[in-house]
């Protein structure tokens, strides 16, 4: 079948497939014979299709053949090649693929609609969970990374590609002990409850949805039959869910799924209770004759599941998963299992005998915590997710859990399974002392002085990894050179944090104290202020980890104001980062919920300054993104409601010289946003106002970098105004001065990006105002310092757009400066030449990273006037190489 003939079926049905019988019958009577012959037979297709189909309609009735979507294997989405199938169902298609511009070498995962499922309510669902993929952001989901459409008209998008087994093979393979599994799947726990928290229910929760990476992390995947509790798109949800074909797993599914009920979260409490009782037991709780879903669903309805200790033992029954589509190694008895990598395996060796132990292992709790999430009235489950895996905590840390009745009996049995070696050396020396009590107060003394050195070496090493943290990092933080060493200092105090929080079990003090690790590492890595390493996308990630940890924390009763503040200022340093990469949506998201975080903060502390303070920067951090979408009203309003209390806490405390340098930024800010809006007198006003307050802090602080990199921003914005203002001759004195400190500082600190970063600005402003001036070759000795400088930023980090933007600037800057030089008199025909061919190689260059911006909406709204300019510039020197050639 032609592909346009089929495209006018998929039309002509459509459009009648929701209609009723009559007014259906008229569209069908308006087409061609064989095009009405075809619908009609898909329309039949449709309407016999059982509820749990697999394949489309379309393929059932001849239309299309299945392995049509091999089609695009080889061929190219967007910018996207795809290389194999890795997976398919009912819906839709997943392929391997990698960029196919080779802008960087990274395997992707793309997932399109197949071709004959393309109707209104799939395509709603398929949009459904490219929004509901767009929301979550956590390190056990896979990520979304792209999206958009075919040049067929078929929606896709791209996500994180993640190499891994399913999470029941990956324990087996590995051979891990019960603790082990409890452990990943309480990583599984935390990826789902965080879905819930964007009121996101997943509703196919099964191991080959949860692969598990070969580092041991779990990835959950596959939300596309996922559903929002409270959807906020104009999509209508509903819709997509009821004809969705309840395209969900019935082995996996709960009750109300199968009853089509209301979903809630405890839906996918069940799912996990599916997934944790193969993942210890090797089976499933209930035994199915056949895969029907008419059996399934009346099984799961009537019977009750075994319970898991209880699952007869055989030597394949605990290795052996019924998800596996294959017999390897994995399937093997434990004896005869090949090492992984050569290593040795965990339990190597182990007899069938120790196995039915494990199995037995599980009586008890584990029992009650299994069946507790299984039962099939939701109500009666566990709550939510987190309750689910607290239980699981509870057990491994030997506690009682809620799912195990609260008795006297239980609780000391816990007690005495927990405190094992406690209790019996308590019974012995209780025998000990009828006979020698002399001897069990001696030893009591010694038990109680080695528990006070073990607490006190604890406290040491806690105090001086603290120390190394805030101490020794924050004093040499202005110090020239010293951010490799920075580096390396909060890194190994990172270390020492990890050690100890794997000693106490759950100390939210030390929870509090990995979040600042984090949030240091990333710092140094590429954080706001002025002294980092130019790694984003690895700063990116330590935040990330310090979000996880603090999102934890202000959870639990005993957070404090401290911790909602790390927060905060967690969120402020991700979006960051974000705007960075050119996600500015998101940067502007984050910043937000800094500011309702602090703004509900102080409308219950309205005079405590470290908030105020605070809040100043997230307000000031949220105005950058706000001018680079053009929204430069509230960009402005944000500035001045820093700068506003920055002068009330200058005003409190005059001695404070961290206020008077807040007060400076913000003026500089503004003044730049006044000269983009040509308010040159108010610019300048601004601009002077914050020199004239960092050179009075350079006399306090005369060897602080960081106030002599702010006098040098002071003279930049001076410079930029009178470079608009067209004083020239004034602005290139201006750049100078700047340029003198930034060369000076790069030069102390070689490893300093920041450093390195503004220095090739510098550079970049001297050659456009030296081309202006009328000279070039000065202009373009300048822009060739700042291209070289910038291709070493762009090697260290590729994913920072703004590296991309100001690419674009300078090679239009250098062009321009060629031209110049190509039109001045005096020259001969072969040196005209070579500078327009010079001006022609840079200027369309130029011209093409501004239109792969643009196509990836990267691209600020205060720049459009340099696109136009170049490509002004790019006509006038094609216009004096076609007059040379004449």
């Amino acid at each position: 079948m032609e592909l346009a003939e089929w495209q006018k079926i998929k039309e002509i049905f459509n459009a009648a497939i929701d209609l009723p019988e009559s007014e259906r019958a008229k569209i069908l009577e308006s087409c061609d014979k064989d095009l009405r012959r075809e619908v009609e037979k898909l329309i039949q297709a449709n309407d016999e299709a059982e509820d749990f189909i697999v394949e489309p309609a379309l393929v059932d009735i001849g239309l299309i053949e299945d392995n049509e979507i091999d089609l695009y294997i080889g061929k190219q989405i967007d910018t996207y090649k795809i290389l194999k199938e890795i997976g398919h169902g009912g819906m839709g298609t997943v392929y391997l693929a990698t960029r196919a511009d080779e802008s960087f070498d990274k395997k992707v995962a793309i997932k399109l609609i197949k071709r004959g499922m393309d109707t209104s309510s799939v395509l709603k669902r398929f949009v459904m969970e490219r929004q509901i993929l767009a929301r979550l952001e956590h390190p056990n989901i896979a990520l979304l990374l792209d999206g958009g459409t075919t040049t067929d008209g078929l929606p896709y998008f791209v996500m994180e590609y993640v190499e891994g087994l399913p999470v029941t093979k990956f324990c087996d393979l590995h051979q891990f002990s019960i603790e082990e599994r409890l452990a990943l799947f309480q990583s599984i726990c935390y990826a789902v409850a965080y879905a819930h928290q964007n009121l996101v229910v997943h509703r196919d929760l099964k191991p080959s949805n949860i692969l598990v990476t070969e580092d041991g992390s779990a990835k959950l995947l596959d939300f596309g039959i996922a559903k929002l509790l409270n959807p906020d798109w104009s999509v209508n949800t509903a819709e997509a869910t009821a004809t969705m074909f309840r395209a969900m797993t019935p082995e996996y599914a709960s009750p109300e799924q199968l009853r089509g009920l209301p979903i809630t979260t405890a839906s996918d409490v069940y799912s996990l209770g599916i997934v944790l009782y193969e993942l210890l037991t090797g089976t499933r709780p209930f035994k199915f004759e056949s895969h029907q879903p008419e059996e399934v669903a009346k099984i799961v309805l009537t019977d009750e599941p075994i319970k898991p200790s209880s699952v007869v033992f055989s030597p394949l029954s605990f290795v052996f998963s019924p998800s596996s589509v294959e017999l390897n190694q994995t399937t093997l008895p434990y004896t005869q299992r090949t090492k992984v990598k050569g290593q040795k395996t965990k339990n190597e060796g182990q007899s069938p005998k120790s196995k039915l132990q494990n199995l037995k292992s599980l009586k008890g709790d584990l029992d009650n915590i299994i069946l507790k999430a299984l039962r099939k009235e939701p109500q009666r489950r566990y709550l939510s997710v987190q309750e689910f895996s607290e239980d699981i905590r509870r057990h491994l840390a030997g506690l009682p859990v809620t799912a195990t009745a609260d008795t006297a009996s239980y609780r000391f049995n816990k007690f005495v399974k927990r405190h094992r070696v406690g209790v019996l050396a308590s019974l012995f020396v209780t025998l000990i002392l009828l006979s020698a009590t002399i001897i069990t107060t001696w030893q009591a003394i010694v038990a109680r002085r080695e528990q006070a050195k073990a607490e006190m070496r604890f406290n040491q090493v806690r105090e001086l990894a603290n120390i190394v943290l805030f101490d020794y990092h924050d004093k040499i933080k202005e110090l020239p050179g010293t951010v490799e060493l920075r580096e390396k200092l909060v890194t190994d105090a990172l270390k020492y944090l990890n050690n100890l929080t794997q000693e106490s079990d759950g100390d939210i003090s030390l929870q509090r104290d990995l979040v600042k690790a984090f949030d240091k590492v990333g710092e140094v890595q590429f954080g706001l202020s002025n002294g980092n390493l130019g790694n984003s996308s690895g700063a990116l990630e330590s935040y990330r980890k310090a979000l996880t940890i603090a999102e934890k924390v202000t959870q639990d009763k005993n957070a404090t104001d401290e911790d909602f503040l790390s927060l905060a200022n967690t969120y402020t340093s991700i979006g960051g980062i974000m705007g960075e990469t050119g996600d500015i949506k998101n940067d502007i998201l984050m910043k937000q919920r800094a500011v309702s975080i602090l703004e509900k903060m102080i409308a219950a502390k309205p005079e405590n300054t470290e908030l105020q303070n605070n809040l100043a920067k997230v307000y000031w951090y949220l105005g950058t993104p706000l001018t680079i979408i053009g929204d430069d009203e509230n960009a402005k309003e944000n500035f001045q409601k820093a700068g506003k209390i920055y002068e009330q806490l200058a005003q409190k405390e005059p001695q404070n010289l961290k206020h008077q340098r807040n007060i400076a930024l913000t003026y500089k800010y503004l003044s730049r946003l006044l000269t983009r809006q040509h308010k040159f007198t108010e610019s300048m006003e601004f601009a002077r106002k914050a020199l004239e307050i960092d050179k009075s802090r350079a006399v306090y602080l005369p060897n602080e970098t960081q106030v002599q990199y702010d006098v040098s921003a002071d003279y930049s914005e001076i410079g930029d105004c009178l470079a608009e203002m067209e004083n020239l001759a004034e602005a290139a004195e201006n750049f100078d001065k700047v340029l003198s400190i930034r060369e000076t500082l790069a030069e102390k600190d070689p490893k300093n990006a920041y450093f390195r970063d503004t220095l090739t600005e510098t550079y970049y402003r001297l050659s456009i105002v030296w081309t202006k001036l009328g000279k070039p070759l000065k202009a373009i000795e300048f822009a060739d310092k700042a291209i070289t400088g910038l291709e070493i930023s762009i090697k260290t980090d590729s994913t920072d757009v703004f590296n991309q933007l100001r690419m674009a600037q300078y090679n239009t800057s250098l062009g321009n400066a060629y031209l110049t030089l190509a039109l001045a008199k005096n020259q001969s025909v072969e040196r005209k030449s070579e500078h327009l061919k010079n001006a022609y190689t840079f200027l369309q260059e130029s011209s093409e990273l501004w239109k792969k911006l643009q196509s990836k909406n990267a691209v600020p709204k205060f720049n459009e006037r340099e696109i136009q300019q170049t490509a002004e510039q790019l006509a006038e020197c094609e216009q004096a190489i076609s007059s040379l050639e004449l």
